[in-house]
């Protein structure tokens, strides 16, 4: 006879599998690998902000676990309720987005706050909490570039319609994040460009924008015209010089080669005390050096699934709209962690990103997670029987 404490433990997890089965709907697989990734985040993130928190808060070594942890729970808030809404609505807001995001980006321009020489920041008052606009931009240009291209699968472009919406669009939105952010710009341009392929968008035309944007953006950098430009000069000279390591890149190095195969175990990083921005920019490098090249392994394998996941999501749908949006998402999410990683290791420039749903960040976070609600809604299949979209 069973004990009426098993009885009620099996009867807990029973009414615990139901809330779950009936309450988190889309691909199980991108729900819990955003959980896993999201917890083990918290760990990282603690070890790798003690030496920030003690010296910044005076000596509060958990106040940035507390902060990750409400962002984090605020993320997986954001998914859900993203995730209930079935994705068609989305094509109602899309347009208001994408203007709502060049005009925050305008307005950090002139009037943001500046950290790092940088306007990327808006002040929100009573809270004192910032807003980094670009987070946004991301999620609203895609969204509203994937409706665009969806009208138009079929092909019938002309030059008045391509360069009044996609063209035209995608060059002013990441015209105005490349004043502050040339990393996050160039990424999401080449996301876009790839999305605009996709959407069969005529190759001559995404030849002669590209080539445009790339000397607009040369010759910016080359007269110091942005905010950053003479970072990225800084960061890329440096890079192709054999003879200059960057600190970053030295510090970054170091942790990863004492990590070794199994790490150096939980919390033991010992660069984290000279690494810059060791749980945003760097923090591949401290999980590395905690949980070695076996950990470090297993990340990259959680975003690769994520991105199989993510565009297996195209499956679901009937509609263009679903696909290029989920596709989009999917590829934005996954390069920036991908380029996070490349930074850490070498392959690219000093770039500033962050890993998605790992790194600590407010904005970041919360934006990610109504990124992937999307991708969920879309895996969800649930669409309304109207003209596709």
């Amino acid at each position: 006879m069973a004990s009426p404490n098993i009885d009620l433990l099996n009867k807990t997890r029973e009414d615990t599998q139901a809330w779950f089965a009936k309450n988190l709907k889309g691909d199980p697989w991108i729900w819990g690998i955003c959980i896993i990734m999201l917890l083990w985040s918290i760990v990282v993130v603690y070890s790798a902000s003690v030496k920030d928190a003690y010296s910044q808060m005076d000596g509060n070594t958990e106040y940035y676990l507390y902060k990750h942890v409400l962002l984090c729970v605020l993320s997986l808030v954001v998914m859900f309720f993203i995730h209930r809404i079935p994705y068609i609505k989305f094509v109602y807001v899309t347009r208001l987005a994408v203007w709502s995001s060049i005009l925050l980006l305008v307005f950090t321009m002139f009037f943001g706050t500046s950290v790092n020489d940088a306007s990327r920041w808006i002040e929100i008052p009573v809270i004192g909490q910032r807003f980094q606009p670009s987070e946004w931009a991301k999620v609203a240009l895609i969204a509203h570039l994937s409706l665009i291209l969806a009208r138009h699968i079929k092909g019938g472009w002309n030059t008045r319609e391509l360069f009044m919406e996609p063209l035209s669009l995608v060059g002013v939105v990441c015209g105005l994040i490349f004043t502050s952010n040339v990393s996050t710009a160039v990424m999401l341009a080449g996301i876009c460009f790839l999305l605009m392929f996709v959407g069969k968008v005529p190759i001559h035309y995404l030849l002669f924008t590209a080539l445009g944007l790339v000397f607009f953006a040369t010759i910016a950098i080359l007269l110091n015209s942005t905010q950053r430009a003479g970072t990225a000069q800084n960061r890329i000279s440096a890079f192709f010089d054999k003879d200059v390591v960057v600190y970053q890149s030295q510090q970054s190095y170091m942790a990863m080669a004492r990590g070794g195969l199994y790490g150096e175990g939980v919390a033991k990083s010992r660069q984290r005390r000279f690494l810059p921005e060791p749980q945003k920019d760097f923090i591949f490098a401290v999980a590395v050096e905690e949980y070695g090249t076996v950990g470090g392994t297993i990340l990259i394998v959680l975003y690769l699934i994520l991105l199989y996941r993510g565009l297996k999501a195209i499956e679901a749908t009937k509609r263009p709209f679903g696909g290029l949006l989920s596709a989009g998402l999917t590829f934005i999410v996954v390069s920036q962690a991908f380029s996070a990683m490349a930074v850490t290791v070498g392959l690219v420039p000093v770039t500033g990103q962050t890993l998605p749903f790992f790194s600590q960040g407010g904005t970041s976070l919360l934006f990610t997670g109504m990124a992937m609600g999307m991708i969920l809604s879309v895996s969800r299949g649930e669409f309304v029987e109207e003209k596709r979209i």
